[in-house]
C-alpha cells in the first residue's frame, strides 16, 4: 500500500481535497451574514488550493485564483456602473475580464477572472457588494484551509520524479541497444533502417525536467523535506547525469545513422571496427542500466573501459592499415568516454 501510494500522488491529492473541502464547508457555516448566504464557495477555495502538487503551489495557486476573483467582481461592479444597457455591458465586461486574464502573474487560474466578473454581474445583480463579499471572501476562507490541509499533510513526489528518471534511463539503454543490433548486421542498415531505430527522447527528457522540478518546488516549506533530503539530493544528481547522457546518445546514435549506411561508399567503421564497437556501445549500455543515484557500477564501468580500450586498439590497427583518418570512428569512442564519465563513480557517491 505504501510503494503504491508513493507512486501515484493523485491518491494523496484526493484525500488532502476531500478533508479541505470538508473542513472549509464545516466551517463556512459558521460564518455570520452575508457570507453565510454563499457557503458552497468555501470548499470550492479549498479544491482550488488543495489540488496543487506542492506546498509552494498551492500557496500560489491560491492567491492567483483569489487575486482573478477580486479583480473579475472588480471588472463587474465598475462596467455595472458605467454602462446602462445589460447586452452591452455583458460584451464589456467579458471583453475587458478576458484581456485581464492575459497577465502572466495571474499564472493558469486566470480564466476566474471573467468567470467571476460574469458571476457578480448576473448572480449577484440584486446585490453585488454582498456577492462580492461572499464569492472572494468564502473563497478565500477555503483556500486558507486548503493551504493548511496541505501544509499539515506536505506533498513531496519523490517516487513519480524517479519513475520518470527510470523511464529516460531505459530508453536511452534501449536505443544503444538498437544501434547495437544494426552494427551487428552483416551489412549496414538502410538510411531510412536506421531511422526506424531511432526513437523518442525530448518527451521523456521534458516529462523528467518537469518532474526534478516540481520536486525541487515541493521542498520548499515542507516540514518533510529534511527527512528526505539525501533522496532529494541523489535525485538531482542523477538528473543532471542523465541530462549529459541524453546529449551524447543522441548524438551518438546520430553519427552512426548518418555515416554507417549502406548507401555510403565509404562508412565510418567498416566490418573491421563495427564489432568491437558494438560491444562498447553493449557496454555503456549495461553501465547505463546500472545507474543508482548518480553513478553507475563499479563492475559495470570496468567492463565499458575494457570495451573501449578495445575498440581504441582496433582502431589504431585500422589507421595503421587505410589512408583513411576514420575521424568519425574516434568522435565514437570519445562520445563513448564523455558518457562513462558523466555517470562514473566519485569520492562522494562512494
Amino acid at each position: 500500500m505504501q510503494r503504491t501510494w508513493a507512486r501515484h500522488p493523485r491518491f494523496g491529492l484526493a484525500v488532502r481535497a476531500a478533508v479541505a473541502a470538508s473542513a472549509a464547508w464545516g466551517l463556512a457555516q459558521l460564518l455570520p451574514a452575508p457570507l453565510a448566504d454563499y457557503p458552497y464557495y468555501a470548499p470550492l477555495g479549498a479544491v482550488i488550493a488543495t489540488t496543487a502538487t506542492t506546498l509552494a503551489g498551492s500557496v500560489r495557486t491560491s492567491a492567483q485564483t483569489v487575486a482573478s476573483i477580486a479583480l473579475g467582481a472588480a471588472v463587474a461592479v465598475a462596467g455595472d456602473a458605467v454602462l446602462d444597457h445589460r447586452l452591452v455591458t455583458v460584451a464589456v465586461v467579458v471583453a475587458a475580464g478576458v484581456l485581464l486574464a492575459g497577465w502572466e502573474r495571474l499564472g493558469s487560474p486566470s480564466s476566474w477572472l471573467p468567470t467571476s466578473a460574469l458571476f457578480v454581474l448576473i448572480l449577484g445583480h440584486d446585490n453585488p457588494a454582498a456577492y462580492v463579499l461572499g464569492l472572494g471572501g468564502v473563497t478565500f476562507l477555503g483556500a486558507l484551509v486548503g493551504v493548511a490541509v496541505a501544509a499539515a499533510f506536505p506533498p513531496l513526489p519523490l517516487v513519480p520524479a524517479e519513475q520518470t528518471l527510470a523511464a529516460l534511463r531505459d530508453t536511452l539503454a534501449g536505443q544503444l541497444d538498437d544501434v547495437v543490433d544494426g552494427l551487428r548486421q552483416e551489412h549496414p542498415p538502410t538510411q531510412d533502417e536506421w531511422r526506424g531505430r531511432r526513437r523518442t527522447i525530448d518527451p521523456l527528457l521534458a516529462q523528467m525536467r518537469s518532474a526534478v522540478q516540481q520536486t525541487d518546488e515541493a521542498r520548499r516549506g515542507n516540514r518533510r523535506a529534511g527527512r528526505y533530503r539525501l533522496a532529494a539530493d541523489r535525485l538531482y544528481r542523477q538528473a543532471r547525469a542523465l541530462e549529459s547522457l541524453t546529449l551524447l546518445v543522441e548524438d551518438l546514435t546520430l553519427v552512426i545513422a548518418e555515416t554507417e549506411i549502406a548507401e555510403n561508399e565509404r562508412v565510418a567503421l567498416g566490418p573491421h571496427l563495427r564489432p568491437a564497437a558494438g560491444q562498447t556501445l553493449a557496454a555503456l549500455a549495461g553501465a547505463l542500466r546500472s545507474v543508482d543515484g548518480a553513478a553507475a557500477d563499479p563492475g559495470a564501468i570496468g567492463r565499458a573501459d575494457a570495451a573501449v580500450e578495445a575498440f581504441t586498439a582496433e582502431l589504431r590497427r585500422a589507421r595503421a592499415t587505410t589512408d583513411d583518418d576514420l575521424f568519425e570512428a574516434g568522435n565514437i569512442v570519445e562520445n563513448v568516454r564523455r558518457s562513462l564519465a558523466a555517470v562514473r563513480p566519485t569520492v562522494h557517491d562512494a
